[in-house]
């Protein structure tokens, strides 16, 4: 049998492909992007009469969960994990939701679309997310709106993003939040990603 340099040289090119393809099965799938914090959140009625609002809100997390943490987490570049959050309450009720922070439940409101529980929700899950990097007594919402719209997007798109944004902006309260979200949109999005990351490096190593 004689071995020529060209039968030598197809297989090892042969070899060199079947390697590679081996490798690429191997690669774990969505290696790209890192796996997101494992959040536990139970949803419980303030009353009876809020018990289909606890299904629908379990039913949204049971569905979306993962895919609402990887988007709050990649548009913050923080971790729920990092801060020690990754076990949360939440009080389903009629009244202005709120974050809580740690120990204390977040509070959602029953009524909501389900469109708008899941905004509410990524909005509340963002306070809890950034809390640490402010004090009590600051308005955080102006800095939650520089990244926010982005998870936003990332979770369920452009429309959902601009649509929630309407809606936060007929809110009303001591906050402006249509000033705030004004003011957030005014940038483009490469500068509100810039702004936030400045202010989250500055107060992360403060």
């Amino acid at each position: 049998m004689v071995i020529t340099t060209v039968s030598i040289r197809t297989h090892f090119v042969a070899l060199l492909v079947i390697g590679l393809v081996q490798a690429c099965a191997a690669a774990p799938k969505g290696a790209a992007r890192s796996e997101p914090t494992r959040l536990k959140l139970t949803f419980s009625a303030e009353a009876d009469s809020f018990r289909g609002a606890v299904h629908e809100y379990d039913s949204l997390w049971t569905q979306d969960g993962v895919r609402i943490t990887r988007a709050l987490e990649t548009a913050a570049h923080l971790r729920f994990a990092e801060i020690g959050d990754t076990v949360i309450r939440a009080i389903v009720f009629e009244g202005g939701s709120s974050s809580g922070y740690r120990e204390s439940p977040m509070r959602m409101r029953a009524s909501y679309p389900l469109a708008t529980k899941r905004a509410t929700l990524m909005h509340e899950l963002g306070h809890r997310l950034q809390s640490d990097l402010f004090r009590a007594s600051e308005n955080d919402h102006p800095f939650l709106f520089l990244w926010l719209y982005a998870a936003w997007v990332d979770a369920y798109g452009e429309d959902f993003a601009r649509e929630q944004v309407a809606v936060e902006k007929r809110r009303r309260g001591r906050m402006d939040y249509a000033a705030a979200w004004d003011e957030a949109l005014g940038l483009s999005p490469e500068a509100r990603a810039a702004r936030w990351d400045s202010v989250r490096s500055s107060r992360i190593h403060r």
